[in-house]
């Protein structure tokens, strides 16, 4: 072989070596962006953005109007969180059976359109002065909470469609990272517009997005996919989801690690209003530079998370949570704002980044013909399960107050992952079951 030839062999196998500079390990963000190159993903991964952002801005315009409508009730808050996200548990693993068998893209667009109009009706109802009931807003936080519980399976499975498969690892990381940035992102963008505008304009923004992200979508092409042959009804369909996640540990520990973030960490988000108000005795700037730090640490933990900088394992995650869960504990017994300010951004980040490592980590082991099925199991974990961590953390701070709420919260989520704990594991292969 002739030297050149051999330096050109070299320096194409420095490229693909695990560890060395250049390989897609070290590349950062332009390894994560890449599925950006594919117009269809980006159309849809921006109306998933949009429409997602959209529930989490009514979702704070909903605990707002519920703050005010029973005097900061932490009881009430934790109800409507529920009433918001106990669709998931009931209509989540039906969806999943829905998005294996039918058109993707069509899914996505009735959703979204149907969202839209419920939003711009909410809207309607705001501005005129006529939604000023609780039962009111526990009703439309159910209806869009249907609507969510819809979506997601439907969205994360469509986005493997979007990329080719050479891209799906970039293409999970960065809807995951869109997914988690739209959680806080959304009601970041909803404190100035409620200052401005009121909660009618929060509704008139999601009505907007909503819609005009139908619109978009409508128009891009999927990459063909064929539903599995079968004559299986829907519970046996329903059965062999979860007997496919069952054989596999890896997700089994990604499924309960995302329960045990859910339910005892991202629940203090539904008490936010209280400790501001109430705890630190804040007002609606404060509330709402709470919301835009916690946004500001959300966005840079979903980046970390999907730049593959960090090893993408159960110990990864596991370290995460006990941190997440110190810093939720130091923000409930703190009583300045100062160090609140800090430690909810803290808190934000860690959230953010276990989640998008924990969606990105379900995805990438989930096969093309059941991607439905096993992403709506994450839902369930992910989105399901909040409300028993709303509920239990508003009856907390009933009986011992709302920062001692979060102080056990935050310990048992340590005490979880310090238990659950399993060295460093990291997924040694995708493509095995991925095939599978």
């Amino acid at each position: 072989m002739q030297p050149r030839s051999m330096l050109r062999s070299a320096n194409g196998l420095r490229r693909v070596l695990p560890g060395r500079r250049g390989s897609p390990r070290n590349r950062g963000s332009t390894s994560v962006l890449k599925a950006f190159r594919h117009r269809s993903f980006t159309v849809l991964w921006t109306g998933l953005f949009f429409y997602r952002a959209g529930f989490w801005i009514g979702l704070l315009t909903f605990q707002l109007m519920v703050a005010r409508l029973t005097d900061n009730s932490p009881w009430m808050l934790g109800l409507l969180s529920s009433f918001s996200s106990i669709p998931m548990l009931l209509v989540t693993p039906f969806v999943g059976v829905v998005a294996d068998r039918f058109d993707r893209k069509r899914l996505i667009v009735a959703n979204q359109a149907s969202m839209g109009v419920a939003a711009a009706v909410m809207s309607y109802l705001v501005i005129t002065g006529r939604a000023d009931s609780v039962t009111m807003v526990f009703g439309f936080a159910i209806v869009f909470g249907i609507g969510l519980s819809f979506a997601m399976p439907v969205n994360h499975a469509a986005v493997a469609n979007s990329v080719p498969p050479e891209d799906l690892r970039s293409a999970v990381s960065i809807n995951s990272i869109g997914l988690n940035l739209a959680r806080i992102g959304g009601p970041a963008l909803a404190g100035p517009i409620l200052v401005l505008w009121g909660p009618g304009g929060t509704f008139a923004l999601w009505a907007v997005g909503a819609l005009a992200g139908a619109v978009a979508i409508s128009m891009i092409r999927l990459r063909p996919y064929q539903p599995e042959e079968d004559t299986l009804g829907v519970i046996a369909r329903i059965r062999q989801g979860i007997d496919y996640v069952r054989e596999r540990p890896t997700i089994v520990r990604a499924l309960a690690m995302a329960s045990m973030v859910t339910v005892f960490g991202s629940a203090y988000m539904a008490v936010l209003p209280v400790v501001v108000y109430d705890t630190l005795g804040g007002s609606d700037q404060t509330f709402t530079m709470m919301i835009m730090l916690i946004g500001l640490g959300a966005m840079l933990g979903a980046f970390a998370a999907g730049s593959g900088r960090l090893p993408l394992n159960m110990s990864t995650i596991t370290w995460g949570a006990v941190a997440f869960g110190m810093a939720e504990a130091l923000f409930g017994l703190t009583g300045t704002v100062w160090a609140s300010m800090i430690l909810v951004t803290v808190a934000g980040g860690l959230n953010f980044f276990l989640l998008t490592c924990l969606t990105t980590l379900v995805q990438t082991l989930a096969p093309e013909a059941k991607r439905g099925r096993v992403m709506s199991l994450f839902v369930l974990a992910w989105g399901g399960l909040f409300p028993v961590g709303t509920l239990v953390l508003g009856a907390l701070g009933e009986a011992i107050t709302t920062p001692y709420g979060l102080a056990v919260f935050g310990s048992v989520l340590v005490a979880y992952s310090l238990w659950a704990h399993p060295g460093r594991r990291p997924v040694k292969s995708t493509s095995r079951h991925a095939s599978s």
